[in-house]
């Protein structure tokens, strides 16, 4: 029945790349929004249409793992896994900082 299931979502996402009418869908709190030149932008960051159907797949996926490497993904393709690892970064600096002054 998941198998099932998994086709339907697949089919209408297919048939979302396929309508003129619709240029925008949320998936799973993702904005995936269709472009002229053929990309597609999810939040932002441009993927080819078989980079937003293996994301679309990965979104849909019971598996947890699969739903956090998509979300990396998103992320790294639209600049916010940058600014997460500068902001880690600063603050392990004034963790470091901290301890060495005592």
């Amino acid at each position: 029945m998941n198998s099932e299931k998994k086709e339907v979502l697949s089919e209408e996402f297919d048939l979302w790349l396929r309508t003129r009418f619709a240029d925008r869908i949320w998936i799973q709190g993702h904005l995936f929004e269709k472009r002229l030149g053929g990309g597609i932008l999810i939040d932002g960051g441009l993927f080819t249409v078989d980079e937003a159907k293996t994301v679309f797949q990965m979104l849909t996926s019971r598996n947890p793992l699969d739903k956090l490497n998509a979300n990396i993904i998103i992320w790294d393709r639209n600049g916010t896994l940058v600014k997460i690892l500068v902001v880690l970064a600063v603050i392990a600096l004034i963790i470091v900082y901290v301890w060495v002054k005592r």
